[in-house]
């Protein structure tokens, strides 16, 4: 079944992986990054399975960051909130849709996301949000959630090609 089969790559995937990984991580000290995306905090029209996958994907990776600081662990778990990438998947996508060249204008380099993120595992920062307008658009949720969900009915449909499945 499509969500099962959904779920297995964009979430259980990662969970496994990670506890795979953890007795090795904790030897070493070293540090876990997850790449998320802002559809994991807030609400997008279209993108359902997408947004629960990532939303899980938060509440997964924090609630194992603070597991492992209460035991006084030296792992770090970076979580990577992205929002428009141009990778060349979504902006071939966009170039066939109305309004797709001025949507691509938003849309962060590969390359430079990937130094974000980089980045951020590199600092063992709590969460990264890039390109800059994400973490913005997450505080607005945070803020004023009612907003979010008008604003949210507003945007165009989407659908999950294109999306890191």
């Amino acid at each position: 079944d499509f969500f099962v089969d959904f779920l297995n790559i964009n979430l259980v995937s990662y969970v496994r992986l990670a506890s795979l990984a953890l007795p090795l991580l904790k030897e070493s000290g070293g540090h876990l990054v997850v790449i998320s995306s802002l559809a994991g905090k807030i609400p997008v029209p279209g993108l359902t399975f997408y947004c629960s996958v990532k939303y899980a994907l938060d509440g997964f990776f924090s609630s194992l960051r603070v597991e492992l600081m209460k035991a006084q662990q030296d792992v770090s778990v970076t979580l990577a909130v992205l929002g428009m990438i141009g990778t060349p998947k979504m902006t071939e996508k966009l170039k066939n849709q109305p309004g797709g060249e001025e949507t691509l204008k938003l849309h962060a380099a590969t390359d430079k996301t990937a130094l974000a993120i980089i980045r951020g595992g590199a600092t063992r920062a709590r969460e990264i949000y890039y390109p800059v307008y994400t973490f913005p658009w997450y505080q607005l949720t945070n803020l004023m959630p009612q907003v979010m969900d008008y604003l949210m009915t507003m945007a165009p449909d989407l659908d999950s090609s294109g999306t890191d499945q």
